[in-house]
């Protein structure tokens, strides 16, 4: 009965440091991947910017946080966009009013439908600017956008 015991933890002691083996051997790689600005083709939407502009309008249309206080607006944004065509990063350049700044960047950030820019006719990670331009429309709330870079 004492040499089963014995056994028994001998086999879990082994088996437990030929685990913590494996688990040391298998090292995790992290890979940095160029981001770049300047690039031959930039990213665009499949469809046109007017795609994204009016996921981005569906997106603010019930808003109403924040306010233009009787002004126009510019949001600029910075957009990273993988050589996948995946929304990696959203940034917030310039933004004149913090209004439904989360609500366009979820409209951003769901959209799918990105084809990457391009370097030598090979997709990469690139950084695309987009530039919309808000308007106070008393119609249709606070949300209409105007235009986008």
């Amino acid at each position: 009965m004492k040499t089963k015991i014995v056994y028994l933890f001998f086999v879990l002691f082994t088996l437990n440091v030929s685990a913590q083996t494996a688990a040391e051997n298998k090292k995790v790689v992290i890979r940095e991947l160029p981001v770049y600005r300047d690039v031959d083709v930039m990213a665009t939407y499949r469809g046109g910017y007017e795609v994204i502009l009016k996921q981005i309008k569906d997106a603010t249309k019930n808003c109403k946080r924040g306010s233009f206080k009787g002004k126009d607006s510019t949001v600029i944004i910075d957009v990273l966009i993988t050589d996948k065509g995946k929304v990696a990063k959203v940034e917030f350049v310039k933004a004149d009013v913090d209004l439904c700044n989360n609500e366009i960047q979820k409209a951003i950030e769901k959209a799918t439908q990105w084809i990457p820019g391009r370097i030598d006719n090979k997709p990469v990670n690139s950084y695309l600017q987009l530039t919309v331009n808000l308007t106070n429309n008393s119609e249709s709330g606070n949300t209409l956008i105007r235009r986008l870079n």
